[in-house]
């Protein structure tokens, strides 16, 4: 069963983490300027709303205590200094929001580049790493992982002592999912430099100047105030681990559920055919059942960590506080003016506190794709033009394989010390059993793969010694399934040479046979695959072909290319093979021995070892594993 990865909880050092980090930079770099920016706003915003707030004590003082003061002139007093409250209030939302759109600027920009350097690096690895993992792990690394961060989510809104609501936080939230559709303002991976980074900042310099302005009114405040910093953030990040653990959990399970209801739906015909939809019906059940008791656990663990250990600790330091400045009012220290002050002073530090310890917890999560993404960009490329490769010039398509040996895993060879040359205009056909190596000579033909000893020379040339597009601009290749991308006909046929000439399109979808079926189709040519329906295999492979053909290619390699057609829709294809064949070096990779028929020369594969060589005639009058195969072929078709 397909499950999407999951990240990784293994615990790391903090010096890894922050090379990671550092390795974002790069692409963050061209905005430097602008990030920077954003962050000089973001250090004049806050002082501008903290001291707005501090005001408060004196418009409260002014209109309670002034008793000398006539109404005129404590209404006079009052109006000012809400002015200067207005004017500063203004000043930091302007400078706020201007730094929100550098920050979504910067995010959007290096986010693109970075999404983009991934997808280059990812068309230069070579296929040994690429299959090491699933495509479906590249495609969720390349999507899922680049433009969706962790958020922190929705807090349990509760009131204080004084009454008052917890003012709402749009920078950290609690959720704890991917959601790139839930945010708008969603910056992407690239979030952990340029959304998560800032917030810290913010963060850690909104607390600083509460603590400031707090010790201004009475340096005692300051100090309870850095004292309930301390257990607040202990007992809150152990209290998030657990809540990050079991949201793991469930984004595990409610992933194994979707897998079961993908894999019913993408299996249907099968599960209805062998009868076996009660079965698949009770997996769904016990997937939706654990995805349930998963959802309870970590509702279970948000309302311990939000409602019991973090309001419980605010109000138990909210309720000391004033408690205490209740007394310094009533003992004539301190004045009302004081106390509403306070009350805002805290209800601002409050939320910066709350989002310090939260975001702590998001880097760590935000560092769960960062590993999975740059574990693909670390890899080096190594089929690569090599420093003074040579263009190859027009190909004669002579093709050797000179002493080579190669193998996917160490230790296990497929092919060994193989010596092979194919002539110019030769068709060579390569059988054996499955396993043999076949399909791997078409690959270290194609550069997919360097050879482990040995080398692969093209008119000569070993292929690593020249410029690979060079080579593969006059070489063309049909797999056993022709891949069709979104379009029309003509698109999949000019995917092999865009910059085609009509003349050029005709005279390949002539040589294919492709005119034979495109009649049925009232559109021809503009026909859109999606709105065709089904294509046959053989109207796939013919295809196929044409779009090897556009490439007028000097070396063609048929790998399989009929291996899964009916015998008739066979018959035309090799048909259309041996018309194409002046002027072109064919290898032909087959399984059924038919497909190999005519050519010129044919070898036997076994164990990467080339068994027997001849033409079809001089194989089959000699004892050895061609004539039994063609003997068993035979049968099976009588």
């Amino acid at each position: 069963m397909s499950a999407i990865p999951q990240p990784n909880e293994t615990p790391r050092g903090w010096r890894t983490d922050l090379r990671d980090v550092a390795k974002l930079w790069t692409y963050l770099r061209p905005y430097r300027s602008r990030f920077f920016l954003g962050i000089a706003m973001l250090l004049l915003a806050v002082p501008l709303g903290q001291v707005a707030v501090f005001l408060t004590r004196d418009v409260t003082n002014q209109i309670l205590n002034s008793a000398n003061a006539t109404v005129e002139q404590r209404w006079d007093t009052v109006v000012r200094i809400l002015l200067i409250q207005a004017g500063l209030w203004l000043a930091g939302q302007l400078l706020s929001t201007w730094r929100e759109v550098l920050e979504w600027y910067v995010s959007m920009r290096s986010t693109l580049d970075l999404r983009l350097r991934y997808y280059r690096h990812l068309l230069r690895l070579p296929m040994k790493d690429l299959d090491q993992r699933p495509p479906g792990e590249h495609l969720y690394r390349a999507t899922a992982d680049m433009v969706s961060m962790f958020r922190l989510g929705n807090r349990v809104e509760t009131s204080t002592p004084a009454g008052q609501m917890p003012p709402d936080s749009k920078e950290v939230q609690m959720t704890y999912y991917y959601a790139n559709d839930v945010d708008p303002f969603d910056p992407g991976v690239m979030g952990v430099l340029t959304r998560s980074a800032p917030l810290l900042v913010e963060t850690t310099y909104a607390l600083t100047w509460g603590g400031i302005l707090l010790s201004l009114i009475d340096p005692m405040l300051a100090l309870l105030l850095v004292a309930y910093i301390v257990p607040f953030a202990w007992v809150s990040q152990r209290a998030f681990n657990q809540v990050r653990f079991a949201a793991f959990d469930f984004k595990t399970e409610v992933e194994s559920e979707s897998a079961v209801l993908r894999d019913s739906l993408a299996g249907m015909r099968t599960l209805k055919a062998l009868g076996r939809t009660a079965g698949q019906r009770k997996r769904f059940y016990e997937a939706a059942g654990y995805a349930r008791r998963a959802g309870i656990r970590l509702f279970l663990e948000l309302v311990k960590t939000q409602n019991l250990k973090q309001q419980g600790l605010r109000w138990v330091f909210t309720a000391s506080v004033y408690l205490y400045l209740a007394k310094r009012i009533v003992d004539g220290y301190a004045t009302v003016g004081d106390w509403v002050a306070t009350a805002l002073l805290l209800e601002a530090a409050q939320m910066p506190l709350q989002n310090l310890v939260q975001l702590s917890q998001l880097l760590k999560m935000q560092l769960v794709p960062i590993r999975r993404i740059l574990g693909t960009l670390n890899l080096e490329p190594t089929i690569v033009d090599q420093p003074g490769s040579v263009a190859v010039g027009t190909l004669e398509g002579r093709l050797t394989f000179d002493g080579v040996s190669f193998e996917y895993r160490p230790g296990e060879p497929v092919i060994r010390d193989l010596n092979l040359e194919l002539k110019p205009g030769e068709h060579l056909g390569v059988v054996g059993p499955s396993g043999a190596g076949k399909s791997s000579l078409v690959s270290l033909a194609l550069r997919l793969y360097d050879p482990a000893a040995g080398a692969v020379r093209v008119d000569g040339k070993d292929l690593r010694e020249v410029q690979l597009d060079s080579y593969l601009n006059q070489v063309a290749s049909v797999s056993q399934l022709t891949y069709l991308y979104p379009g029309t006909i003509e698109d999949n046929i000019r995917f092999g040479k865009p910059d085609a000439t009509a003349e050029e399109v005709d005279a390949a979808i002539q040589a294919a046979g492709v005119a034979d079926f495109l009649k049925d189709h009232p559109l021809g040519l503009q026909t859109d695959i999606g709105e065709v329906g089904s294509l046959s295999g053989g109207e796939r492979q013919r295809i196929g072909i044409a779009r090897a053909l556009v490439r007028n290619p000097r070396i063609l390699f048929m790998d399989e290319a009929t291996a899964s057609l009916d015998p008739t829709t066979e018959a035309k294809i090799l048909g259309v093979v041996e018309e194409i064949r002046p002027g072109r070096t064919i290898l032909t990779i087959a399984h059924r021995l038919k497909a190999v028929v005519a050519c010129d020369r044919i070898i036997v594969l076994e164990n990467g070892e080339i068994r027997q060589s001849g033409t079809h005639q001089e194989l089959v009058n000699q004892a050895g594993l061609y004539r039994e195969l063609w003997l068993g072929q035979a049968r099976e078709t009588a």
